[in-house]
Parts: structure tokens; sequence; C-alpha cells
């Protein structure tokens, strides 16, 4: 078992009631259903937003941040999605026929829903069955998958046999871990999981962390197999709600009450516990997402006759330092150097080290370079001289490092994980 250090930080955070748009990268958003709401909190400012409070909602449930920086929440009850643009407008996505628990965003830009059968909570029964759907652009939805039991968690991985990804949920009554891929076959990860499954999240290897809702507790399921082991044992999260990754290694964790209370905790890469946020002023939290710090356009390739940027949003890191890597694979990456527990999910291919902090002369611009004074900036691609459908249904991977030589193998932090699907 591993030892786990906890630290408890209570902020007093500044509640706001305008959105600070677009959501800036790594700020984590939540729906709350006391009262029922969807929620910001800003880890540069400590800033604490409610971005939603419509009195139609009737269980806000799953959450995610749009490729656009939209934030789209899920409605149990009310089997609608709703998405708040950047300018904070309020609009419908679509509805649906089955409960909509958690979501995700696809890499075609869809959405995802892991959906309970209505009318039941064990699985079966009800007007429409358990299952995996799609909403496209339009709003209109489609089946993915019929599932055995009613999913709770939900995560799109980067690699998959069709663009899309494949998509990966938990079952907690069935205590399973299962692989869907955009075709809808099934496959089982893992099986007699027991303390009911719920949040489920890749480490930067690919190996699952699963967060058990009984025992209160995130277990590693091995990618390729192999037995499960705990990553953080009972006593140190209470009512996990969800669980999601903060692309360095660690994770963050919805609790909804119970002995510790109704807290945003976070564990870092080496399973230390501490609390974000937690007090009087926050309800039942619930599902949660995190805005990407680097940030793809939604349709790569297509946009401004195939020249286009990826954005790179660090509010918490002006001024920095940074470079940008790119991959043709990923899982199970790279470490960095002795003492940094930190890794990153590419692998260090030809492409990878052809393109470290350099880029592709003539295809690429600010592969490196400073952030701004707001910590912003954006790594180009020009693909003009190619001609159109040359890179149709490939994927590339990138992720980019904030340099600082006093930090751990010199990185002070690692973004999230790009992945660009070209048309």
């Amino acid at each position: 078992m591993r030892r786990v250090a906890i630290l408890v930080v209570v902020f007093a955070a500044t509640l706001s009631a305008q959105p600070a748009l677009p959501i800036p990268g790594g700020a984590i958003v939540w729906t709350d259903t006391a009262p029922n709401s969807a929620n910001m909190y800003d880890p540069a400012t400590g800033m604490t937003t409610v971005l939603s409070t419509a009195p139609t909602l009737i269980w806000p449930s799953g959450i995610l941040v749009t490729k656009q920086r939209d934030v789209v929440f899920a409605d149990f009850n009310g089997l609608t999605l709703t998405r708040v643009d950047v300018l904070g407008n309020e609009s419908p996505v679509g509805l649906v026929t089955n409960t909509p628990n958690r979501i995700a965003e696809d890499h075609n830009g869809d959405f995802l829903i892991a959906a309970y059968a209505t009318g039941s909570w064990g699985g079966t029964g009800g007007g429409s069955p358990s299952s995996l759907l799609r909403v496209d652009s339009t709003g209109a939805w489609s089946y993915v998958a019929t599932l055995t039991g009613n999913p709770y968690g939900l995560m799109v991985e980067p690699t998959g046999s069709f663009g899309y990804g494949d998509y990966v949920v938990t079952l907690p009554l069935q205590g399973e871990l299962q692989r869907i891929d955009a075709a809808g076959t099934i496959t089982s990860i893992a099986t007699g999981i027991a303390g009911g499954p719920v949040g489920v999240a890749n480490f930067p290897n690919g190996d699952y962390a699963v967060a058990l809702s009984s025992y209160d507790s995130i277990i590693r399921v091995p990618r390729n197999g192999g037995t499960a082991t705990t990553w953080v044992p009972s006593g140190m999260l209470g009512n996990i709600k969800d669980l999601l990754p903060d692309s360095e290694g660690g994770f963050y964790v919805t609790e909804a009450g119970g002995s510790f209370g109704s807290r945003l905790m976070h564990v870092d890469a080496v399973g230390a516990v501490t609390q974000v946020l937690g007090n009087s002023a926050f309800g039942i939290l619930q599902a949660a997402a995190i805005a990407p710090h680097f940030i793809p356009p939604t349709n790569p390739g297509t946009g401004l006759a195939g020249l286009f940027g990826l954005a790179i949003s660090y509010p918490q890191s002006p001024n920095a330092q940074y470079l940008t890597v790119a991959s043709d694979s990923v899982f199970p990456g790279i470490g960095l150097s002795a003492g940094d527990p930190r890794s990153s999910p590419l692998n260090p291919t030809p492409f990878f080290l052809q393109s470290f902090g350099v880029g592709f002369p003539g295809i690429t611009a600010n592969w490196g370079g400073v952030l701004d004074g707001s910590g912003n900036g954006a790594v180009l691609l020009n693909l003009t001289p190619f001609p159109a459908g040359a890179f149709a249904n490939i994927r590339v991977y990138l992720q980019v490092a904030l340099i600082d030589p006093t930090s751990p193998s010199s990185v002070a932090r690692i973004s999230d994980m790009a992945t660009l699907l070209f048309n």
C-alpha cells in the first residue's frame, strides 16, 4: 500500500457572480446540487465563479470544457445538455431520452454521454436502455453502444482504431471497467472491482486511475492487464463523485459531503492528498472537468486554408519560457529525471526527437518561446504547402513544457496532451 501524506489547506475562496471568460487554462469547473448550479474555480486568481443557476436545472450532473473553452453540462433528471459560451450566454445543446450522467468531448468535437436507463437505477427497464450516447454538432443524438449496467464514469482515450478515439466507462454495480470503440464494440478491461468504481482517468503511462465510491479510495488498473493496486487508500477522501487528471501525473477529486464535507481535493503524482476547496460556501459537488492549458483548434487542417494555431493558456505562469514537443504515439511515455515523479504520455519516437523545442522548419512557428504577461502564447502550424486531405485521419499528439532551471528536471509544469485529428 502506498503511503499517503495528507495536508489540509482550506481556502476562503472569493465568490464572483461574473464568469472570467473564456475559461482560463487550468481552471476547474464542476456541477453542484446544493444549490443546482455549474461553477468554476480559477487557481490563478483564487476566484470561485457561478457559471449557471438556471431555474430549470433539476440535478446537474456531467460537465466538460470544450476545445473552444465553452462549458457544457448535463442535467440528470432534465435530460438536457446546456452550453455556457465564452460570452456567458447560455443555450441548449440537445435533448436525450436517457438519463445523462458523466459527459466528455471526443476528438471530433462530438459529446459523449454515459447514460442511465430511464426509470431505473439498476440498468434495466425504463423507456431507454443503459447506454453510451453521442450528441453531434447539430444536437442530434445516437447510440454508440447499449450497456449491461448503468455507466457512471466516462473518459475519451487519445488512442483507438477510429479517429474519434476509444471511450472508457465504469459500471459501479457490475464492478467493471469497459472500453468502447466508435463502432460500439465493447471490451472488458477489468472485472470484479469491489467498492463501486465511479470516476476513471489515465495515468501518464496509460494505466487507469479508478475511484471507488464505497471505499473512498483510488486504485490503479494496469492498461495491459494485471492486478489492480491501491493508489490512495481509504481514509483520505470521502464520498467521491468524480476523478479528473491534472496533466502532471496527479488527479483532482470531487466529494459530495459525508464525514469530510463537500470538497475539491488534489492527489499529486506520488499520491499525496491536499484540499483545494471546501467550506460553507460550497454545496454538494458532483462532476468536474479541467480546462486545458494547451488548446487545439476545433478542426485541425481545415481552418484558414491550413494555417492554424494551438493556444497556450498558463495564467499562473506569466512570462514563462516554454518548449513544445510532438509524437505520433502515446503510452507508456517517458519519465523525467530522478526525483521528479511526473512523466509524459508521449513516446520518444523519431518524430518526438526531431520536434523537441524546434518543430519542423517551414511548417511550424513558435515551437519554443516565452509566454506573454498573461501567461498566453500560441504554437503555429502551416499546412498550406500540402494538398487537401494529405493528413486525413492522422493523429498527432503534442505537449508543452514550461522551463525553469531550478525545478526538478528543469521542467516547471507539463501541459495536458493535445490530440490533433486531421481532416
